[in-house]
């Protein structure tokens, strides 16, 4: 008997979803019959990956950044009672898809409550330890037991990253705690199209500055607007892909636009350029190790994740 699966990614920016394709890649490889949940945000990008898949819209967190990066404490407190809700929520509705379907296993990318007790629940993350502001360092061990908490209803952890200390994200893929239900399954990459037979080709470097916008709202937009004003004065032949594969129209600009790119011409586009400007999101990360892309890492204003990964990026470098 084939297995039967379902992958749902959280609705937190594009990088949850991108991570997911090398995984329901492998398991359709298996012959396996693979089934993909997602809020309607990314129902487009699963659509233009995987047009032959059985796809369901799951209830969103629909999870908004502060505008500014001194409201993010404040901000985290508030989302507590949200998340407790949508962790209700969504496991109430996979119960129910459960019942109809007949999964014989789950996959929750950074989905808190995407687990059924009778069917084995798998949980991707790489954020095991969940970092603070460097004066609030002494709380992280707090954050890893809330976290270590929340985990305790899946059968499996994945994490996206090497065993061996450091990895590509450092401690927040290292726990100070040991589970033998973690297993490190090596980074994931959507750019990863070894199996298409596409190795890392040579590729003649023709874009000076390749700017990768991603990420929650508002932020995704006032990096749209900073990177399109830095684009714009800069010499030489340019290009930005807005991380919006949702929207048809495409602003009229002085470069090269796209509103999104399939894996195939996203990584044609980073191999042929000089530089990348791009957030430090992990996922965005994981493709630039991938394909040896010099960067500059930009993190989300208040996201301690993404500004300690810039600055274990940036001293790897120097």
């Amino acid at each position: 008997m084939s297995e039967k699966i379902i992958i749902s990614p959280l609705d937190w920016g594009l990088g949850h979803a991108t991570r997911c394709i090398p995984i329901i890649r492998s398991y359709l490889k298996q012959n396996a019959e693979v089934e993909i949940a997602s809020a309607i945000t990314h129902k487009n990008f699963f659509a233009q990956e995987f047009p032959d898949l059985v796809w369901h819209e799951a209830p969103a967190y629909d999870i908004k950044y502060p505008r500014y990066s001194w409201q993010m404490s404040f901000w985290i407190l508030g989302q507590i009672l949200h998340i407790k809700k949508m962790m209700r929520e969504e496991n109430k509705w996979l119960a129910s898809l459960c019942e109809k379907r007949k999964y014989t296993q789950i996959i929750s990318d950074n989905r808190f409550g995407f687990y059924n007790k009778k069917i084995k629940s798998i949980y991707i993350t790489h954020q095991l330890r969940i970092a603070f502001p460097q004066y609030c360092t002494p709380f992280e061990k707090i954050g890893e037991r809330w976290h270590k908490g929340i985990m305790k209803n899946f059968d499996e952890i994945w994490v996206p990253d090497y065993e061996e200390f450091p990895g590509l994200a450092g401690k927040l893929s290292h726990p100070s705690y040991a589970d033998k239900r973690i297993k490190y399954i090596g980074p994931l990459s959507r750019l990863d199209l070894q199996d298409a037979g596409q190795g890392r080709e040579e590729v003649e470097k023709s874009i000076d500055i390749l700017a990768l916008i991603s990420g929650p709202e508002p932020q995704r937009s006032i990096f749209e607007k900073h990177a399109i004003r830095l684009l714009t004065k800069s010499t030489g032949n340019n290009c930005i892909v807005r991380g919006l594969p949702n929207e048809t129209q495409i602003p009229d600009l002085p470069f090269e636009t796209f509103n999104h790119l399939s894996a195939v011409d996203l990584r044609e586009k980073i191999l042929a350029s000089r530089t990348v400007l791009c957030r430090s999101g992990y996922s965005t990360l994981m493709d630039l190790a991938l394909l040896k892309a010099n960067a500059i890492l930009v993190p989300t204003p208040g996201q301690t994740e993404q500004i300690y990964l810039a600055e274990l990026w940036r001293k790897r470098c120097v």
